[in-house]
């Protein structure tokens, strides 16, 4: 409904008619408003965020594009800025900060409140796409002598600052994380009970320093809605919360996505990105994968005096392309069991077993296909060889390339996450080339040798 009515706003905003425009945003929720400002630009955009109120303008524009944030930036006055930047939860300023060109953000920061201007640099100052830079210290603690009764009142004081009530965490004098109690616990709980009595000290936790992809593994092991993060002294410096753990989800599938289709990862959108960012993205994978090919015409010139090389040459796609696909479908199976914990690092010993056997089998079955296939083609072959002989070496290459293939694409991303790089840069196209290579030698080496032998 909402993109349904970017026109009649565009017409609005050009009539000057501003009563019109409070009018239709003044009662919708923020999801609603978040939805039809997404699909705004220019000075329509601008117009119609400065109409928010102010707590919504907060609530918002951290759920925008980037981009648009930027452009807004770019056209609010510096006053509005602040009090947006200044209401808005430190992790989504966090990452808004992280985005921004160096001047900008710096500008933003020195416009902060000084307490709010505190937080934002204890949170950029943990490493990119750690933890830390995801968290909000907007949580509730308590201490352990407490009794319900105080908690209650602590709760009733603090509640309309912090970012969720769900569960609040147990500290010592040292901020030191005890333990966590739900909500639930403490409404059921006597009034003149103390907190020590519901702790059981079995939380589960994060590390801020961590890669945030390790929090989105935790989340869905415990089903948590929020998770503690302490720094390496186990003090509690913030909190996790499950629509900030899907959104890294989300951002890693894309990531991943596009590594997979061999593109390096986009920082903006479709859109957002510029034609020269998009080429500087896609040509350097091209221009490798364009490499890789070489490798396999220097494969083929090693073997272009065999008298029926050109023959051989026409039967070439039945080998590269079922281990090309053997090795991505094996790889893309092996890269999502590692991303969603399925299948851990040191399961490579059983992985190996297991698809060397499945190889083998997938290998024989389309070595079988491929026999049948390169005998009825070869009648077409107007040279002096053997169909048998031919059909023989395509499918044999077949048998063999299939199954080294199928183990290529499960171990290649072990070896990748063992030495510290994302596995899911074992791409398509990066398999599909090193098959190309491998598949050649290995049919014309075949080929060679079935020859020699009925000759």
């Amino acid at each position: 409904m909402a993109l349904m009515e970017l026109p009649e706003i565009s017409k609005l905003v050009e009539e000057k008619n501003f009563a019109a425009l409070k009018a239709m945003i003044r009662d919708r929720g923020i999801h609603d408003l978040t939805e039809l400002l997404g699909g705004l630009e220019g000075e329509d955009l601008a117009m119609v965020f400065r109409l928010l109120p102010r707590e919504k303008a907060a609530d918002i524009f951290g759920d925008l594009e980037i981009e648009q944030q930027e452009e807004l930036l770019a056209t609010l006055s510096s006053e509005k800025v602040a009090a947006i930047l200044n209401d808005m939860p430190p992790d989504e300023r966090t990452e808004l900060l992280e985005e921004l060109p160096g001047e900008l953000a710096q500008r933003i920061l020195n416009n902060l409140r000084g307490d709010e201007r505190k937080t934002a640099r204890s949170l950029l100052a943990y490493p990119e796409e750690s933890i830390g830079r995801q968290m909000t210290p907007e949580y509730v603690a308590i201490r352990p002598e407490w009794t319900i009764g105080e908690v209650l009142a602590h709760l009733r004081k603090v509640a309309p600052a912090k970012e969720t009530l769900n569960v609040v965490y147990v500290v010592d004098k040292d901020w030191k994380l005890l333990d966590e109690i739900r909500l639930e616990q403490i409404v059921l709980a006597e009034p003149e009970q103390t907190v020590a009595d519901l702790m059981d000290e079995q939380v589960p936790l994060l590390q801020a320093n961590d890669d945030q992809e390790t929090a989105v593994e935790l989340f869905k092991k415990y089903e948590a809605v929020a998770l503690p993060v302490v720094n390496s002294q186990g003090v509690l410096v913030g909190i996790l919360t499950v629509d900030d753990v899907m959104e890294v989800a989300e951002e890693e599938n894309t990531e991943d996505f596009q590594k997979m289709a061999g593109v390096m990862p986009l920082e903006a959108s479709y859109f957002g990105t510029g034609f020269l960012a998009m080429l500087g993205k896609r040509l350097p994978w091209l221009a490798m994968l364009l490499a890789a090919q070489m490798l396999t015409t220097i494969v083929l010139l090693g073997f272009d005096k065999l008298p029926v090389f050109a023959v051989l040459v026409l039967f070439v796609p039945l080998i590269n392309s079922p281990a090309g696909n053997t090795g991505t479908q094996m790889a893309g199976l092996m890269i999502r069991g590692l991303a969603v914990a399925e299948v851990g690092p040191s399961d490579w010993s059983r992985v190996l077993v297991r698809e060397l056997s499945q190889g083998l089998a997938l290998g024989v079955m389309l070595a079988a296909l491929g026999f049948g296939a390169a005998w009825v083609f070869s009648s077409f072959a107007h040279v002096k060889i053997g169909a048998v002989h031919l059909a023989l070496s395509v499918s044999l290459a077949i048998a063999v390339a299939v199954t080294l293939a199928n183990v290529i694409g499960s171990m290649l991303p072990f070896l990748f996450k063992r030495v510290g790089l994302d596995p899911a840069v074992t791409s398509g196209p990066f398999i599909a080339s090193l098959m190309d290579v491998s598949g050649i030698l290995i049919y014309f080496t075949i080929a060679t040798g079935v020859l020699a032998a009925a000759t």
